[in-house]
């Protein structure tokens, strides 16, 4: 198993180098470069370089659970490494004849060549695994909480190409409906019969005999094996171990934007993102959409709704009118009314408004304020807030930065309606893991696969 992950690997890194080579040949012609020997060198140095970077970065790593966005921002430091490393080779060799015209020929084509190659390739690989071909057998040990959402998580995202054979348990839990495969010391057997190519070990106690035993089996049968450490299981995604005076402390919950100057890079970051949007796009936008909102319906332009902002602070947010003028937010029975699918108190603008994110623009005007940032939790309406923290674990740990317009949870697929209580506690789950792993980097990458879900659709948006 791993020698084919380690092929597959390495006839990817060939042809990402064979692409590497190309494009730099092209360049050359292109840029008129004279093509001699030391010339040729260069594109052997600059493929040492790719395969050193590609480590660094993993680039060739897990492919198989990368979604393409991922993949293509993986991808960019490995290509601004080959900007960067064009310049000083041919700095150091002193040649400076049409060496920016060849980079940026050379850096374009790269570019589009390994995200157009990337693209097919990811394509096919889907379609290959919703037709059922070239799925990887997946046996979980284990039937607790993360086990079966993980179970659940493969079974339904096609894009992973998993074929979910079942659990293995010391008992038979009914909830299993019809996939357990057999108890602990049946899973040679297990492996055998099923053909199981990959295993998650989700155990619910800490049982290092067994982990061993069982790592052992599935190295016996070169099955690659994962595991979910559901038995050490802090309220946290990330804590951090210290000394007060002698003694050891774990701190549970650690914050990057607690951090002065992280806090100011956000911000800043924030407000400069911010103006260049206004200057460049929201200047002739906004009022396009205030033309079509009142020529759709009647009632004011913006929809002003009180939400919760950072240490659970109430604000004003501000939104384009989707709904007909006065709708109601309150159910018969006292509870939030959240916007459903053919919601009738949507208008046609508003549906296109959803359907874009574009009703959100003006929470910008927010940012402004200092009341939201560009990325971090979804703030929800009061009332819905009120609701949530009664039902929801953790709830309001949500608060503890700034809300934002986009954030992790919608960009991986928990956004628009959540009247089902699970939807909810993996929004608020992602939002802390956003909270506890914040850097600017994760930000830059929020913000791509905004726009990436903004161009192709989203199913939940609505």
């Amino acid at each position: 198993m791993k020698a084919i992950l380690s092929k597959n690997r390495h006839k990817r890194q060939f042809f990402d180098i064979a692409i590497l080579g190309i494009s730099f040949y092209f360049a050359m012609i292109i840029s008129q470069k004279e093509i001699t020997n030391h010339q040729l060198l260069i594109p052997v140095v600059l493929s040492f370089i790719w395969y050193f970077t590609s480590k660094y970065t993993n680039l060739y790593d897990d492919f198989r659970t990368t979604s393409f966005v991922s993949e293509i921002l993986v991808l960019m430091p490995n290509i601004l490494f080959q900007l960067f490393a064009v310049g000083f080779i041919y700095f150091a060799i002193n040649d400076h004849e049409a060496v920016r015209t060849l980079a940026i020929v050379y850096i374009c084509m790269l570019t589009v060549s390994l995200i157009l190659k990337k693209y097919i390739l990811k394509q096919w690989k889907l379609y290959n695994w919703i037709s059922g071909n070239d799925l990887k057998n997946l046996l979980i040990v284990g039937s607790g909480e993360q086990g079966m959402a993980f179970y659940q998580t493969a079974k339904n995202s096609k894009q992973f190409g998993y074929n979910p054979i079942g659990f293995i348990e010391d008992f038979q839990p009914e909830k299993l409906n019809g996939k357990f495969r057999g108890k602990t010391e049946d899973i040679e057997n297990v492996i055998i019969n099923y053909n199981v190519d990959e295993m998650i070990i989700s155990l619910s106690q800490y049982e290092p005999e067994k982990i061993k035993k069982l790592l052992a089996i599935a190295d016996k049968y070169a099955v690659r094996t994962k595991i979910i450490p559901e038995y050490f299981q802090f309220y946290s995604s990330k804590f951090k171990m210290d000394i007060f005076g002698h003694l050891p402390i774990i701190t549970v919950r650690e914050e990057p934007l607690e951090e002065f100057h992280l806090y100011m890079i956000k911000n800043i970051s924030d407000i400069i993102f911010t103006s260049i949007l206004f200057v460049f796009v929201f200047s002739w936008l906004f009022p396009i959409i205030a033309l079509a909102i009142k020529l759709d319906s009647k009632g004011p332009v913006f929809y002003i709704q009180e939400r919760w902002g950072k240490n659970g602070k109430a604000f004003k947010c501000i939104k384009f009118r989707s709904m007909v003028h006065n709708s109601s937010t309150v159910r018969e029975n006292g509870k939030f009314n959240q916007t459903t699918k053919n919601d009738s108190r949507v208008t046609r603008v508003g549906a296109f408004l959803r359907k874009s994110n574009f009703d959100e623009l003006p929470q910008f005007i927010n940012v402004l304020w200092g009341n939201m940032s560009v990325i971090g939790p979804r703030p929800h309406a009061v009332q819905h807030s009120i609701e949530s923290r009664e039902q929801i674990e953790n709830y309001l740990l949500r608060h503890l930065v700034k809300p934002g317009i986009t954030g992790w949870a919608q960009v991986n697929g928990y956004r628009g309606e959540t009247s089902d209580i699970f939807m909810m506690k993996k929004r608020v789950e992602l939002d802390i893991w956003y909270i506890e792993n914040w850097t600017p980097w994760l930000d830059i990458k929020v913000i791509i696969m905004t726009v990436y879900s903004m161009i192709k659709g989203d199913m939940m948006a609505y």
